[in-house]
């Protein structure tokens, strides 16, 4: 026996241990959503009795993505897992190589049937939103040297995918881009596509968006489609010359730093584009960064420190009612986009590893791209049975809490008994009883 520096042993054991005690009470949740249902239903079946059936495929990948997988060669941290696949009845697990291979024979099928599989757990989230319905909508830039990436607007290749957040952060629609499209392109057909998911009785009341989406068509369509949008607009020759008449500006925010202080104001004016049917406000916010210099500050005239001063515009279009939202409101509506949208696509990318493509094929990265997508929506709606306190945490503050939990699974008397420590006990059983619950509706 080899010496250590402490008095132990290590041995091997037969017994079904797991790393991932909690992560099995989410395969259970998938189980109780019918997700197995909804995959076989709406994915391409197998050719033969011999093949795989999509679910076979679907939830070893979901299980993979939750517990930090970022690549196919992580399936088998669920392969390996007997303790997990034993409560969860897996069977097999299909190789890395045999995944692979059925993402590029399926993969357009397998983006359509996707997107039945979000509308109809779209409905599930929308239960529980009692708020009028806001559409965020970003692309993001995802740095590839796959062979089919192509050349990115930020001058590296990669792909532009475009993705629409609705209240909560659920993505209700995606599409996986090629590089080489704009941010700005196509974005009134992505604006209908996303309302197209959301099912009979639901409307959307807020569309919400960069400067990539001021377009007089996409304008025109939330005006006949009576919504409110609040989107970046553009500081063109125009839009300075009517900044620069304004006369009175109202105080919006003060912030002092260490060495500097910023201030915000806030204006607005109406304004056209020439192709547009309708006009629309433009809520201009005039940020004023000026230097502290705590010894030569006070001395300086009015002139002086007017000059050091460094005026930044930011403007953004709305046809919001200015008796319902004024200025001040606007600007912080808009603002809850680094939280609804671009804080969202930090988890994809950062909890889920949305930009680790597993193909040289552009088709079978778009198909597991929306698998991606599903196991971040699927981790949205698991948050819904859990305790109040965990309802904003991450995807790494989650695998922390719940998922990484030392387990044993035995059978006893025809029975699976699956063993934690004590204080995980009753926080395992409560989750299951709503996940109980959840399978009977």
């Amino acid at each position: 026996m080899p010496q250590g520096v402490l008095n132990y042993a290590v041995e091997s054991t037969d017994e079904r241990m797991t790393p991932r005690a909690g992560e099995i009470v989410f395969g259970e949740y998938l189980k109780g959503i019918g997700l197995e249902h909804l995959c076989d239903a709406h994915l391409p079946l197998p050719q033969s009795n011999k093949g795989y059936a999509p679910f076979a495929f679907i939830q070893p990948l979901i299980l993979m993505l939750h517990n930090g997988g970022k690549s196919l060669e992580d399936l088998r941290t669920v392969s390996e897992d007997k303790a997990l696949r034993k409560i969860l009845k897996i069977d097999k697990v299909p190789t890395a190589d045999g995944t692979g291979k059925w993402l590029k024979r399926h993969g357009l099928h397998g983006v359509y049937g996707m997107e039945s599989i979000h509308r109809t757990l779209l409905k599930r989230h929308l239960n529980s939103v009692e708020d009028a319905l806001v559409l965020d909508i970003d692309a993001t830039v995802m740095p590839s040297q796959k062979r089919t990436a192509e050349m990115t607007y930020k001058k590296h290749p990669g792909f532009t995918p475009m993705i629409g957040h609705i209240n909560g952060g659920y993505v209700v629609h995606s599409e996986f881009r090629s590089g080489n499209i704009s941010p700005a392109d196509h974005n009134l057909s992505f604006v209908q596509r996303c309302i197209a998911q959301l099912p009979k009785g639901h409307s959307l009341s807020f569309l919400r968006a960069d400067s990539a989406s001021y377009q007089h068509a996409l304008f025109d369509y939330c005006e006949e489609a009576n919504i409110t949008y609040t989107i970046g607009a553009k500081l063109n020759s125009r839009v300075l010359e009517n900044i620069e008449e304004i006369s009175r500006w109202e105080p919006l925010s003060t912030r002092e730093g260490d060495h500097h202080r910023l201030s915000e104001e806030v204006a607005e004016f109406w304004h056209t584009m020439g192709e547009s049917e309708h006009a629309f406000r433009i809520v201009v916010i005039k940020k004023s960064v000026t230097p502290l210099l705590p010894t030569i500050w006070e001395t300086l005239s009015d002139e002086e420190r007017l000059a050091l001063a460094q005026e930044r515009y930011h403007v953004i279009a709305t046809n919001a009612d200015p008796d319902t939202m004024d200025a001040r409101a606007v600007v912080s509506f808009y603002r809850q986009r680094g939280n609804t949208s671009e804080n969202r696509i930090k988890e994809l990318k950062g909890g889920f590893g949305i930009d680790h493509l597993p193909s040289s094929d552009f088709i079978s990265n778009a198909f597991y791209f929306q698998i991606v997508v599903l196991a971040y929506n699927l981790f949205l709606l698991f948050k819904k049975t859990l305790q109040h306190s965990w309802q904003k945490h991450t995807i790494q503050t989650l695998r922390y809490k719940l998922y990484n939990l030392a387990g044993k699974v035995i059978t006893h008397a025809r029975k699976t008994i699956l063993r934690v420590q004590h204080e995980y006990v009753e926080m395992l059983t409560t989750i299951r009883q709503k996940i109980y619950a959840l399978s009977l509706e």
